[in-house]
């Protein structure tokens, strides 16, 4: 059996980027039609999105929610994080000189951290567009490497970190206000490394529990007062 879905990016490339990344699948595995092959408009007014509608085999992507969601759902003995951390170095070579790079397995995340006293901004790229990117295709190279899933973050610069930090203070906060009101409140749709962030903390507290929801590519956290819950089933 077969499902279809729509995906959207600023270029049929993008959209399929998204929809592998998304379903966990190679682009090999990958079937779709180009519903709309989008526009840029005319000096950037009235431009679109493309979209294209994906059909793939359900046994590929079936799988419980939490499989991206758990720490603990990645065997981590047999990653080579070594292997991965080769080929980004080659990758950036090609950009930047005298950079510093490590590598290590935090949360059965590869994270690649890259420091420099140049201006590597067009690596991050807007709202890190281009780390997104890079991201991807370093996690399939993982992956394939590896023989199973595994994701790859980078942090150019401490600009990973520093969001970081932004988004536990955001998540902490939205967690007292939902104890306060004592009513759901949402974050705004995240990828599944930050939204890694955001259960680790959520349970931390006693209070609070979570529920999540697709929204295009990306999922949203709905943080719930558990009280409330318990008065709702």
């Amino acid at each position: 059996m077969s499902i279809e879905k729509e995906f959207e990016g600023k270029t049929v490339t993008d959209a399929t980027i998204e929809a592998c990344k998304e379903l966990d699948i190679s682009r090999d595995q990958l079937e779709f039609d180009v519903v709309d092959e989008g526009s840029t408009g005319v000096l950037g007014i009235g431009g679109r999105n493309a979209v294209i509608k994906v059909k793939v085999d359900a046994a590929i992507v079936e799988e419980p929610e939490k499989k991206d969601e758990s720490p603990s759902a990645i065997p981590t003995s047999d990653i080579n994080v070594k292997e991965v951390e080769d080929v980004f170095k080659k990758i950036v070579s090609h950009f930047v000189e005298g950079s510093t790079i490590s590598a290590e397995l935090k949360e059965n995340n590869i994270l690649l951290k890259m420091k420099s006293d140049a201006d590597l901004g067009f690596l991050i790229g807007k709202n890190g567009d281009m780390i997104k990117n890079l991201e991807f295709l370093l996690s399939r190279i993982a992956s394939k490497q590896n023989s199973q899933s595994v994701m790859v973050s980078i942090d150019i610069n401490s600009y990973r970190e520093k969001r970081d930090t932004l988004l536990k203070e955001k998540v902490k906060s939205m967690i007292d206000k939902v104890i306060s009101i004592n009513r759901p409140l949402s974050l705004n749709p995240m990828n599944s490394y930050e939204r890694r962030i955001c259960y680790l903390i959520i349970e931390e507290n006693t209070e609070v529990t979570y529920r999540t929801k697709e929204q295009g590519h990306l999922k949203k956290i709905t943080i719930v007062p558990k009280k409330m819950n318990t008065n709702l089933s």
